[in-house]
């Protein structure tokens, strides 16, 4: 049975990112400032979010939110079928290719949610039942949403096949092919949660510095520094989810 290092694999996607950050920034940079952009526009045009209601928003977000989650998707979809075709393939973006909106991308995007609604939906209709019945144990609601964070890393090991254009290689085959490494995907989940945990931080504690002196200033750096953020973070998944192919279906070594 294939066991992956995941300490490794955190090290091999890093190292992708930082090796061929050139290809990175020439593949993700303009659809991360097209994001940018609309994240402004959609902030200058929308009112101040009301606190009491911060809850009802979350469960219950406004048609503008749902069509910039799905546009985020899609932004997400066109940079990770560009980018696992070069780390994968040493295939380089033709210019043409960088706004790239074709099948590929609507079928990683649909696979990608497809994905999100096996895990996270079940586990939000049990939620909410748990939350009625027990909500002074609303913490204990931590430890399947983790088991469902493992489910959701194993079955996106299929996301790479469709950039590579592969048909013979989905959900099911992507869990058959990590079966026998749950304790290392939580590790590797653990992780990545620690990597975006520091990212986050670091980004906090700046702004919160520079805000301690002006608040508009915060205001706009907060915008700045969300394009090389974004940038790095989505550079960093899809390089963990080719590292992760690479492992168990291609048989690389790290």
């Amino acid at each position: 049975m294939h066991k992956l290092p995941a300490f490794q694999t955190i090290k091999h996607a890093l190292k992708a990112v930082v090796q061929f950050r050139n290809a990175g920034i020439r593949i993700g940079l303009p659809w991360v400032l097209v994001l940018a952009v609309i994240n402004l526009i959609d902030r200058s045009f929308s009112p101040a979010p009301d606190p009491a209601d911060a809850a009802a928003n979350m469960l219950l977000p406004g048609p503008m939110e749902l069509l910039i989650a799905a546009f985020s998707l899609v932004i997400f979809s066109s940079i990770a079928v560009n980018w696992h075709r070069y780390i994968l393939l040493d295939e380089i973006t033709a210019p043409d290719k960088i706004f790239r909106l074709d099948r590929l991308v609507w079928t990683y995007a649909g696979r990608t949610l497809l994905i999100m609604l096996i895990t996270l939906v079940p586990m939000l209709i049990l939620s909410s039942i748990f939350l009625n019945a027990l909500p002074t144990f609303s913490f204990a609601l931590a430890i399947p949403f983790f088991v469902a964070g493992i489910y959701i890393m194993r079955m996106s090991v299929a996301l790479p096949a469709i950039a590579l254009q592969r048909k013979d290689f989905g959900i099911s085959a992507a869990l058959q092919v990590t079966r026998g490494n749950n304790l290392q995907f939580a590790a590797l989940l653990a992780l990545n949660a620690l990597i975006l945990f520091a990212t986050f931080l670091t980004l906090g504690i700046v702004l919160s510095i520079v805000g301690s002196v002006n608040v508009t200033a915060a205001k706009i750096l907060a915008l700045v520094l969300s394009v090389p953020v974004n940038l790095f973070l989505s550079l960093f998944s899809v390089s963990l989810l080719s590292s992760l192919y690479g492992f168990f279906v291609e048989q690389r070594k790290f």
